[in-house]
């Protein structure tokens, strides 16, 4: 997993097709890679966030592209998303800035809404987001968003 992460945080500048890639060249399968891109990004939204006032709720929701099914999980129940939770608060113990894990957490869906929501210099304390959706791993590329 820190592979991956290291993966995240080197290429700033690519797209998500792209990132795929990258991650299943670091030996990722492609449904791994694609779980990857999703949980990774909202684990370390997760930490970066912990401090400013931000509430997240413990879980996800998860979308079915070929049959609309529709389920709910908690997060702490996902090990990629513990372990990478466990990383990011690692890489800030140690010295790396939430700017410097920008390139991973930025790639989140939550990061997008608190921007929206607070705008440039926003007060985020108090800012209550909803379960994110994410979308499994389809049966074929066209299924993937």
């Amino acid at each position: 997993m820190d592979r991956a992460i290291d993966v995240l945080l080197l290429y700033t500048e690519t797209n998500q097709d792209e990132m795929l890639a990258l991650l299943e060249g670091c030996g990722l399968t492609p449904p791994e890679a694609w779980r990857a891109s999703q949980f990774l990004p909202i684990a370390f939204a997760h930490v970066v966030f912990r401090r400013t006032g931000v509430r997240f709720q413990p879980g996800y929701d998860l979308l079915d592209p070929d049959t609309g099914e529709k389920g709910s999980f908690l997060l702490a129940d996902e090990p990629l998303y513990v372990a990478a939770v466990t990383s990011a608060e690692r890489r800030l113990a140690t010295g790396c800035t939430a700017q410097q894990l920008f390139p991973v957490f930025g790639r989140s869906a939550e990061y997008g809404v608190i921007q929206k929501i607070a705008g440039p210099g926003g007060q985020l304390d108090g800012v209550v987001l909803t379960e994110p959706l994410l979308m499994s791993f389809g049966d074929n590329e066209a299924d993937q968003p």
